[in-house]
């Protein structure tokens, strides 16, 4: 089966398709047109889109010289992940154990009796706390969780927060005796091949799972694969297949939130998501066969903000993928693509159809 590489250079950006003859499905005027507009209007770093588990474009902005990927909240999906992991091992008895039962320390969780079900669902009763009222600006994150008292009573409603996550990365320590870096490695990210991926600590040396890991674009579209695989990465089952549904089952107090997945079920082109401040992006769409990723290293308006985030958007995505026209001639069906052969002479791009 032969490949087709395209390198299309624009300006200061170089964008590689990879075309495959038998995978007609794929619409390279739309895909042109996305990365036209991940490039000028979400000013983004790069992009890495794989259909049916082949990669066919990656995109990157030449301008941008901050190499590498800072996943923002995008690892917390990671997090839900590894979480279940654990529980497929018996490490972590179940998604319903009492927190109290890893950190007895913590008075509020066993008071209110918050469950691992609680913070995976972000129904812990916690407000969302910004700036210096959170806990990004605590040097000792571990600390401050311990005398942290949540908002409300659990299960009441749906509050996205930093430290339900933070608790949960406390609870794999306890749970395994390891620092949660090492038991990211052992268990997700050296399963996968994600060898240039390491979360950061805080300034007294705790592990962060709630954000900022350091990666790459290539070392995340893995998770990625892994999610549309159900489980399986190469043939080998990471964790359970019952785990990745229920982790994309909608919660009770919020339908667009699994655990730790951001969910669009009332999308036409129903899709979820691992999505992190800056437009750190791992979407996923189930029945297109489409994985696309995002990476902001450089923010050339000087903000993380994502006006652009929304149906628009995701709909420019999916559209990538078409049905394609069939014919029949000699009673015999020819399928008919927007591109099928590719000549590249005097430095200019050809496109042929069949």
């Amino acid at each position: 089966m032969r490949s087709i590489a395209l390198i299309f250079v624009l300006l200061n950006s170089v964008l590689f398709l990879n075309a495959q003859e038998t995978d007609l499905e794929i619409n390279y005027n739309k895909l042109e047109k996305l990365i036209s507009f991940c490039d000028t209007t979400t000013e983004a770093t790069e992009v890495l889109i794989y259909h049916k588990n082949k990669e066919i474009a990656f995109w990157r902005n030449g301008e941008c010289h901050t190499y590498g990927m800072t996943t923002s909240s995008m690892v917390k999906s990671w997090t839900s992940l590894v979480v279940g992991i654990l529980i497929d091992h018996k490490i972590i008895d179940g998604i319903d154990t009492p927190v109290s039962k890893y950190i007895p320390d913590w008075e509020a969780g066993s008071v209110n009796k918050i469950t691992i079900k609680h913070l995976i669902t972000m129904t812990a009763g916690m407000n969302r706390r910004s700036g210096s009222r959170g806990i990004l600006v605590e040097k000792n994150m571990k600390e401050y969780l311990l005398n942290f008292e949540p908002d409300t009573l659990p299960d009441i409603r749906f509050g996205y927060s930093n430290e339900s996550v933070q608790l949960l990365g406390m609870i794999i320590e306890e749970a395994t005796g390891m620092e949660a870096n090492a038991v990211f490695k052992k268990y997700l990210f050296e399963p996968l091949g994600m060898d240039s991926t390491n979360l950061v600590k805080d300034e007294a040396g705790n592990d962060i799972v709630f954000g900022g890991t350091k990666t790459t674009i290539r070392d995340a579209s893995k998770v990625g694969k892994l999610m549309m695989q159900k489980g399986n990465f190469n043939g080998k089952q990471i964790v359970s297949k019952q785990w990745i549904t229920a982790s994309l089952r909608p919660g009770k107090h919020a339908p667009f939130y699994g655990y730790l997945w951001w969910l669009d079920n009332a999308s036409k082109n129903p899709n979820y998501a691992a999505t992190g401040d800056g437009g750190q992006l791992t979407i996923i769409y189930p029945e297109l066969d489409l994985l696309f990723l995002r990476n902001q290293s450089c923010f050339p308006n000087g903000g993380h903000r994502m006006p652009w985030m929304g149906p628009y958007f995701l709909n420019l995505i999916a559209d990538i993928v078409q049905k394609p026209l069939v014919e029949m001639i000699d009673n015999q069906p020819v399928i008919e693509s927007n591109v099928s052969s590719i000549d590249i002479r005097d430095g200019k791009i050809y496109k042929e159809k069949y």
